[in-house]
């Protein structure tokens, strides 16, 4: 068996978030699911059975009226994969791992991997409850799914 050769993708981030990375403060990142998905529409109807690669499977919940299974594909990669910043095109992480959740499942330790100056983990929570909501209005108090992607800087 062949070792995978890692795909290259692009990534963008804010100053002060491009800033938490370069200082290696900021390790991993959440990126909204596309919009148009069922589960973009009814985001408590389902639950995350996994990932297959890139790939996240989603499952409907007992209670909801939903039809299937989704299968989606995250546009950030897999394990392995390369993400070259757009604004600081010398900057390349390695995707580390990949996963998803629906943004009120972070804990204070995982906010504080987001690279949010705070100085604990509650006051971390709430830097990035504000950050979410002046990126994605209403996706916190509707609690949508986000790509969870954690990183390490390569060069």
């Amino acid at each position: 068996m062949s070792a995978r050769t890692p795909v290259t993708r692009s990534i963008s981030f804010n100053a002060a978030m491009l800033e938490a990375v370069r200082a290696n403060r900021k390790t991993v990142t959440r990126r909204r699911l596309a919009a148009g998905l069922p589960l973009h529409e009814a985001p408590d109807a389902y639950l995350f059975g996994g990932m297959d690669a890139d790939v996240a499977r989603f499952e409907p919940r007992p209670s909801a009226a939903m039809p299937a299974a989704l299968r989606i594909t995250c546009p950030f990669g897999q394990p392995g994969d390369l993400l070259q910043v757009v604004e600081a095109p010398e900057l390349v992480l390695e995707v580390c791992s990949v996963r998803a959740e629906q943004l009120q499942g972070i804990t204070a330790t995982e906010a504080q991997a987001e690279g949010l100056a705070a100085s604990d983990g509650a006051a971390a929570l709430a830097a990035f409850r504000t950050l979410i909501d002046s990126i994605y209005p209403s996706a916190w108090v509707r609690n949508e799914w986000v790509w969870v992607i954690g990183f390490r800087r390569v060069q």
